[in-house]
């Protein structure tokens, strides 16, 4: 009896640390839990915010290749028309002053609709405006041959390059730092993705533990029943014999 008392005692104690181990790895699987939602929300919430920055990029390089394309097309015509007015003055009246006026007008048109970006004088504009709008004839001739109109074309040759750099400088500014930030967020998925199966590996590993120890608990929770009923067996049989031996003994002393 005292053996089997002893293995109990020894049982429950057992029990005791793996109740508190198994409590303790029930709440760090929780935790756990919670960390690889949260990194979960993380990852869903960067990889939106690449898609959106992308989106976003994806719009401002559209606006950059029609803008780029106006100012290419602009200088373009800028150096056709030049080319025109040099080659029109040996040809007054002819098919040359003719091509020439196609040029400039494509030119002034072009400038007139970009005048914002431009900074043009009041001056410039009406002399733009009038160039635009005129025929081959007198009120042609007098604007066509002025001589400044050359140097206009000119100066408006610099300043579309002008545009056409600071656009380029800007889309290779934007999709540098497009690109940096697209990196730092790739890093940042990458990082959290790894921290994510970590936890989840050390979630599994804890699971297992903990499934362990509820087998030894299970096991030792059967073992120390068994030591219990045997021991109330031994206690019964113990309490019968000596009331038995008290009966008996009860007998032999009324004889």
């Amino acid at each position: 009896v005292d053996e089997k008392q002893y293995q109990m005692e020894k049982s429950i104690a057992k029990i005791e640390v793996l109740s508190a181990e198994i409590d303790k790895l029930a709440s760090e699987i929780t935790t756990l839990n919670g960390e690889i939602a949260d990194l979960s929300a993380k990852i869903t919430g960067l990889e939106k915010e690449s898609a959106d920055a992308q989106k976003v990029r994806d719009e401002e390089h559209a606006v950059y290749l029609e803008k780029e394309a106006d100012a290419a097309g602009a200088i373009d015509a800028c150096e056709r028309a030049i080319a025109a007015l040099k080659e029109s003055k040996s040809d007054l009246g002819g098919k040359a002053e003719l091509e020439a006026l196609v040029q400039v007008r494509t030119v002034a048109r072009t400038a007139l609709a970009l005048s914002t970006q431009m900074s043009l004088s009041d001056g410039q504009v009406r002399t733009l405006s009038a160039i635009a709008g005129s025929q081959p004839g007198k009120a042609y001739e007098s604007t066509y041959h002025s001589n400044d109109i050359i140097a206009t074309i000119e100066d408006l040759l610099t300043r579309f390059k002008g545009i056409k750099e600071a656009l380029d400088q800007q889309e290779f500014d934007a999709n540098a730092m497009h690109d940096k930030k697209q990196l730092s967020l790739k890093n940042e998925i990458k990082f959290a993705e790894q921290e994510k199966a970590e936890k989840i590996a050390l979630a599994e590993a804890k699971r297992e533990e903990k499934e362990a120890k509820e087998g030894d608990k299970a096991q030792e929770t059967k073992n120390r029943n068994a030591d219990k009923s045997f021991q109330d067996v031994l206690v019964t049989e113990c309490q019968e014999k000596a009331q038995l031996w008290d009966q008996r003994s009860a007998t032999r002393a009324a004889e």
